[in-house]
């Protein structure tokens, strides 16, 4: 039987990520056993994933509907490779300073700095991930957070689009960090064309850049240009990643940092292209 941590929105994330890996239809009954979960319970993730248009209701059960290039929902990528994510943020905090202006994207590779950003001790941080906003305003309230807002998206828990960038267009950062689907070619890409153009946007605020990327993304099929790897100062990666992706961040001239974590998981076959 499987019970998720995190509540409500962890339980319904596992509930899609099982559908998907098996036929993308089961009973109701049979989902509720597996979730230790009253029927009525079961009953109440499916209504509220049917009105977020992840599932259809059928006769005594439900039917996951498709939804190919696009993101996970973040509860499921929250809970992926976490120790490899917080082994690559430890790393990643050490290249940054005191009272630096932080930019940051809404990855949940990125957001594994959370924890460790009050003891960084940053001028400011500004970010258009709505769940870091949260989590940084009750552990940093006296360190300014600016919300870059525009049009929000449920399945990143985060703000995407033209307005958003419109913003970012007007500020700056001392560094700025982000994370991203696929990186081949020299160059990063993402799935999504908004989540594309806003990682971009965010790769510009910064005087210095700094990618965040683990090696289970390695082979992903990103669609929209984010960035040159070029374009960044420091790339922190783990030990796992291959030598030619290794060779192109180096060929780059960031500085590579590569780091000792354990095996990140590869995504299930049904998630392949769908999320950085």
């Amino acid at each position: 039987m499987e019970q998720p941590v995190g509540g409500p929105e962890a339980r319904r994330a596992a509930i899609l990520s099982s559908l998907a890996a098996g036929a993308g239809a089961a009973r109701l009954d049979d989902l509720a056993r597996r979730f230790s979960v009253s029927a009525m319970t079961m009953h109440r993730d499916l209504d509220a994933l049917a009105g977020q248009g992840r599932v259809e209701r059928v006769r005594g059960g439900v039917r996951l509907i498709e939804r190919p290039f696009v993101e996970r929902d973040v509860a499921v990528r929250r809970c992926a490779n976490a120790e490899v994510k917080a082994t690559l943020a430890r790393r990643a905090a050490e290249l940054l300073g005191e009272g630096e202006v932080l930019a940051l994207d809404d990855s949940t590779t990125v957001g594994a700095l959370a924890p460790l950003l009050p003891g960084l001790r940053p001028g400011a941080v500004m970010t258009h991930s709505l769940g870091l906003l949260r989590a940084l305003s009750g552990a940093m309230p006296g360190t300014p957070l600016i919300g870059l807002g525009g049009r929000y998206v449920p399945t990143t828990d985060s703000f995407l689009g033209a307005a958003t960038c419109r913003q970012m267009s007007g500020l700056s950062a001392d560094v700025s960090l982000v994370s991203t689907t696929s990186v081949r070619s020299g160059a990063l890409y993402h799935p999504d064309e908004e989540a594309a153009c806003t990682k971009t946007a965010c790769v510009r605020l910064g005087q210095r850049r700094v990618l965040v990327w683990d090696s289970s993304k390695e082979g992903a099929p990103g669609v929209h240009r984010v960035a040159d790897l070029g374009e960044f100062h420091e790339i922190v990666v783990d030990c796992h990643v291959s030598s030619d992706t290794l060779a192109l961040m180096e060929a780059a001239g960031a500085r590579v940092h590569v780091v000792d974590t354990p095996v990140p998981e590869p995504p299930a076959e049904h998630e392949k292209g769908q999320r950085a």
